[in-house]
């Protein structure tokens, strides 16, 4: 059957949609419970890293509980992006920045996730989108939305195929995590409980951050490199954006390490107009406005907005240390930035004044030699993750508009 025979209906007519709870302190009552909200939901994953919690009560459970195959939309930020849930975590709940998208059994929860990914890409979504400033997709507009509705055994030929790329950038993100894990562990091991190589031969002494082991030193992030903030060049010039250089925003930071595609490049004129705002390949770059604390670092030449502030290293040997000390500030971080304003944030001189507890450089050494080629092959995952969402990207268009005669295909055809 071609793609042009297949029925399209209103999602609102195949799925059952639920906008999650308002976060309201004074007036939600009963246990709290996890909770996702908007900056937890990627396209096609999640980052579970910074989850908040929430009071529900019991009869709230069902309303805004999740269940495998329910699929996450935004409805603000960056309206329509969406995943999967698995059950990654028992006892999620939603906030009101998300949708829940049920499908009923004519459904294959997979294919319906490709088909409102392919949406998104294809920018589907904008002519439901409210707001002049900042966009939403309410659920009376979400409802209205058309998707493809082949029969079943083909949606779940096209979302067999399809998965079979997810699996494989899953796998990578399973490596990641272990590889992140034994990073983190030793650094905690050495530089947070102090047990490092030798560590009986450093008796405790104060310090302005308390005991320390002596030798060790109260370092500003400045002593680590030159601190840059980012900036927005105007949009009024056109030629300030184009294919040239890397611009980086929060939102290409959250859950990487390291920094690779873009929504956005500059123009190498539009980048020239404000190169005292370049950083090279290796910066460690981390969000000050807003969310704060999210702490990446650059792969190539870039440059950023104003809410990242972003260390190019005196010695790139300090770069492991730096980035996963950086991480566990984020508290410090946060508390740097409250000032009583609704968005917080830490300024420049804040951020290179901040202090940390810095061993000596012999011992920093001793760890980017074992941690270096960690960091290597997180960067290597990440490289063929994106690659095989880019191969899936470019399949899926040709699936859904029948270029590619899915009856034909089997699962095995992919990857």
């Amino acid at each position: 059957m071609s793609a042009s025979k297949w029925a399209r209906k209103p999602l609102g007519e195949v799925a059952d949609l639920c906008l999650g709870k308002m976060l309201d302190q004074s007036k939600n009552r009963g246990e709290p419970f996890p909770y996702l909200a908007n900056l937890n939901v990627r396209w096609g994953d999640f980052e579970l890293s910074t989850l908040r919690t929430m009071r529900f009560e019991p009869k709230e459970m069902d309303r805004y509980g999740l269940k495998f195959g329910d699929i996450v939309m935004c409805e603000g930020g960056e309206p329509g992006r969406c995943a999967i849930w698995r059950n990654q975590i028992p006892g999620i709940m939603i906030q009101k920045a998300l949708h829940r998208i049920r499908p009923k059994d004519i459904l294959d929860y997979r294919f319906l996730f490709y088909n409102l990914l392919h949406i998104g890409q294809s920018r589907g979504f904008d002519q439901y989108f409210t707001g002049a400033t900042i966009k939403h997709l309410p659920g009376e507009k979400l409802a209205k939305v058309d998707v493809f509705i082949p029969p079943l055994p083909i949606q779940q030929r096209i979302a067999g195929i399809l998965s079979t790329y997810d699996e494989l950038i899953e796998n990578s993100q399973r490596r990641i995590k272990i590889l992140e894990s034994m990073a983190r562990a030793l650094y905690r091991e050495w530089f947070v409980h102090f047990r490092f190589p030798g560590h009986e031969h450093h008796p405790r002494v104060p310090s302005p951050l308390g005991e320390i082991p002596q030798g060790w030193t109260v370092k500003t992030i400045q002593d680590f490199g030159k601190v840059i903030t980012g900036k927005t060049p105007s949009k009024a010039n056109a030629a300030n954006f184009g294919d040239e250089v890397q611009f980086l925003k929060t939102p290409d930071m959250h859950g990487n390490m390291f920094i690779l595609g873009t929504n956005e490049r500059l123009s190498s004129s539009g980048a020239a107009s404000q190169a005292n705002k370049t950083l090279p390949a290796g910066s460690i770059c981390v969000s000050c406005i807003g969310t704060i604390g999210v702490v990446s670092i650059a792969t190539e030449e870039c440059q950023t907005n104003q809410q990242i502030n972003s260390v190019i290293l005196a010695n790139p040997v300090s770069r492991e240390f730096l980035f996963l000390r950086l991480q566990d500030a984020k508290q410090i971080l946060e508390n740097l930035g409250s000032n009583g304003a609704t968005m917080g944030n830490v300024n420049k001189s804040k951020f290179e004044a901040m202090e940390i507890v810095s061993p000596s450089a012999d011992l920093i050494t001793r760890y980017h030699q074992i941690a270096q080629p960690m960091f290597t092959q997180i960067l290597a995952l990440q490289r063929q993750i994106q690659n095989l969402r880019r191969t899936r990207d470019l399949l899926l268009p040709r699936l859904l508009s029948g270029q590619i005669e899915v009856e034909k295909l089997s699962e095995q055809d992919g990857p």
